[in-house]
């Protein structure tokens, strides 16, 4: 048997050992930082092997194609946004408060610098990579909704809220805690918002939402603009 029989192409590629894993893990932190600050045509892989203190034999060792690499890059930050989600918090008999804190901690979460970055570049790469943009809309906003739905299915089954279409309800409830804020950020023509701003953004919303769906109706809150 020949030493390729032994080790076919795949494996080769394939960053198994520790050390190799730490430069495979060096090589998408570098390619992430450059992909998102440049987009995928501003990228040269020398520039990769560069920021990476690798050699271009390396980063072609681990990935064929730049667009291998762009791809790797892409599935691991949706893997991360994917990881995100689980960490939100969960709803409690307090249902108010509850939404309130599940709508601050989704806001924060949708506002992160590499959440940002990762739609910025989707948004300008998708139609050349269907299957990377269908992956991170499944891992983001697919599973945002889905995630606030089995939320607000919890707290009807609770008897805290009147709901019958919960998927609807969750697609209102997602809009109006991200308003225009949201977009006014990811599109860079503001900053984030301070904790203050961001409270009456997600209580005014709570509040609407539950007047519509709330078992009992709420006095009106005097908010101070």
């Amino acid at each position: 048997m020949t030493r390729d029989q032994h080790n076919p192409p795949d494996q080769k590629r394939s960053p198994g050992r520790p050390k190799d894993r730490v430069k495979h893990n060096a090589m998408l932190d570098a390619a992430a930082c450059l992909f998102f600050r440049n987009g995928l045509e501003g990228v040269t892989m020398e520039a990769v092997a560069r920021e990476a203190n690798v050699s271009k034999v390396t980063v072609y060792g681990h990935f064929a194609t730049k667009e291998a690499l762009f791809g790797s890059v892409i599935r691991r930050e949706t893997d991360t946004i994917r990881r995100g989600l689980h960490k939100l918090p969960d709803t409690h008999e307090a249902v108010r408060q509850s939404l309130i804190e599940v709508g601050t901690s989704l806001v924060h979460f949708l506002l992160e610098p590499h959440v940002l970055a990762v739609e910025r570049v989707m948004n300008a790469q998708g139609k050349q990579h269907p299957e990377l943009l269908q992956a991170f809309f499944e891992a983001g906003p697919w599973a945002t909704k889905q995630w606030l739905q089995e939320k607000l299915e919890g707290l009807t089954h609770a008897g805290q809220l009147t709901l019958d279409a919960h998927g609807l309800a969750a697609d209102q409830l997602c809009s109006m805690w991200q308003g225009m804020l949201v977009t006014e950020v990811r599109m860079g023509v503001r900053q984030p918002p301070s904790d203050k701003e961001l409270h009456l953004q997600i209580s005014s919303a709570v509040d609407v939402f539950l007047a519509a769906y709330g078992k009992t109706t709420l006095a009106p809150l005097q908010h101070t603009y």
